[in-house]
C-alpha cells in the first residue's frame, strides 16, 4: 500500500501492475454494473462486430488504473480529481494487461499530483491517459 503524504512523492515515481482479465472477473464486473451488452457476453455477436472474441468492458480496463492511483501512487491519502483516457485496442477476455503509472508533476500550492499511465499487451498499448489527483487533508481548497 502506498500510504504516502504529498511531501513523500517525487516526479518520476512509478508503479507497475499486471492484471489478468479472467472469465470469472469479467462476469462479476458485468453483473456488478449491470452491463450485459452482447459484445461482452456473446462470442458470436462479438465476432460479427469484428472482434476475435468477447471484449472486456472498457471501464473495467480503466478501473485497474483507479486501483493503482488509490493504493500505490499517489496512494491511500489521495483522491482522483480528473482522468483522461484513451482506449487504443480492445482487451479480450483471458488477456493480461501490464500497467504503469508515473508521476509527471507536483503542484505544491494545491497538493496536486499529475500522472501519466498506460497499459500494454505484448508490447502493444491498449490504454493510455493522464490523471490528476490531490490530497484533501493538505490542500487549502479542502480546508
Amino acid at each position: 500500500m502506498g500510504n504516502y503524504s504529498f511531501n513523500d512523492l517525487i516526479v518520476g515515481m512509478v508503479s507497475k501492475r499486471s492484471y489478468h482479465f479472467t472469465e470469472l472477473r469479467v462476469e462479476a464486473f458485468s453483473a456488478l454494473i449491470e452491463d450485459a451488452a452482447p459484445v461482452h457476453v456473446d462470442v458470436e455477436f462479438a465476432k460479427r462486430q469484428g472482434f476475435k472474441a468477447r471484449i472486456v468492458h472498457g471501464l473495467f480496463v480503466q478501473s485497474v488504473i483507479s486501483g493503482m492511483l488509490g493504493n500505490d501512487i499517489p496512494g491511500t491519502q489521495s483522491v482522483i480529481n480528473n482522468l483522461s483516457v484513451k482506449m487504443h485496442l480492445p482487451v479480450l477476455i483471458g488477456q493480461r494487461v501490464d500497467y504503469q503509472v508515473e508521476i509527471t508533476a507536483l503542484t505544491t500550492a494545491v497538493s496536486a499530483v499529475s500522472l501519466n499511465f498506460f497499459g500494454v499487451i505484448d508490447g502493444e498499448t491498449v490504454i493510455s491517459g493522464k490523471a490528476l489527483c490531490s490530497f484533501p487533508n493538505t490542500s487549502p481548497k479542502f480546508r
